[in-house]
């Protein structure tokens, strides 16, 4: 995948000096119709079903998603659980070169091309609030990413984004995980000033806990 690059601004609820610049994994299905338009296209696999792009539009409303969490199959079968934001067609060929409409989650960008099937989760209880599970595959992706993409989550507004990205940092901090993890100074750094600046309790709680298991 390509990433794009933005700078933010400001910053909502947690103040982090490391945010010059912040990535974005930007998906896009390969598509005729895409392929002029978007030269960072994604590598994931087209539709292998005869549904079109009309078709999607007569059955999937993406604007009324805008700031909900939801649960998203794409079209190469990953799962995408998250609270999204919706960008009209108009607002990502602006900023990102493709004239479609999509949702935008912290680090993720996802076209209406891209996705398969979406379902709201806002009415979901459970153990993990309104997700399925303590993170996810948006998680992983930022991880993969790098510290850029890790610090992207680390820095957004909402509360169970943060919480998932610490749960999911536990997981590859552990030794017994095997993973290489080539930025972990720079993401405990990150996490250090986390601690230190947010105002929420749980974040500051886990995000102290991992620094001591992490910490030279």
């Amino acid at each position: 995948m390509k990433l794009i690059y933005k700078t933010l601004a400001s910053v909502g609820m947690i103040a982090l000096s490391a945010a010059a610049a912040i990535g974005i994994r930007h998906f896009k299905a390969n598509s005729p119709k895409s392929q002029n338009k978007n030269p960072q296209k994604a590598q994931s696999e087209p539709d292998s079903s005869s549904e079109t792009l009309q078709d999607k539009e007569n059955v999937m409303n993406l604007s009324q998603y805008d700031g909900q969490c939801v649960h998203v199959t794409l079209v190469d079968g990953d799962i995408i659980d998250g609270i999204c934001s919706y960008n009209c067609a108009e607002y990502n060929e602006h900023e990102f070169g493709c004239c479609e409409e999509g949702i935008q989650f912290p680090g993720l960008l996802l076209y209406k091309s891209d996705i398969k099937s979406i379902e709201s989760l806002e009415n979901h209880t459970g153990p993990y609030g309104r997700f399925l599970d303590p993170y996810g595959r948006l998680e992983e992706m930022a991880v993969e990413d790098g510290f850029d993409m890790i610090l992207e989550v680390l820095m957004c507004e909402e509360k169970e984004h943060v919480m998932r990205m610490l749960n999911c940092l536990d997981k590859y901090f552990d030794p017994s995980y095997g993973y290489d993890f080539p930025s972990k100074n720079e993401t405990l750094g990150a996490l250090i000033e986390l601690a230190e600046s947010t105002d929420d309790e749980d974040i500051k709680a886990e995000a102290e806990r991992l620094i001591e298991l992490w910490k030279p």
